[in-house]
């Protein structure tokens, strides 16, 4: 029982190093690639809907 807590308290000191490793971005970087990924997503739904629509119609010609 005593060498898992001591196998858990290793693992935990060696978590402990490696997240003081860590480079964490700043909140002005996080601000930046949530823009991105906004932007992106709404440019990405446009797109989406527009061939949606040009297929739509296409469907609608052939089946006349």
């Amino acid at each position: 029982m005593r060498e898992q807590f001591e196998k858990l308290k290793l693992f935990l000191q060696e978590v402990s190093q490696e997240m003081r490793k860590i480079t964490w971005p700043t909140p002005r970087e996080i601000v930046g690639a949530t823009s991105v990924v906004i932007v992106t997503t709404i440019a990405m739904a446009g797109l989406l809907a527009v061939y949606d629509w040009f297929v739509s119609q296409g469907i609608k010609v052939v089946l006349r």
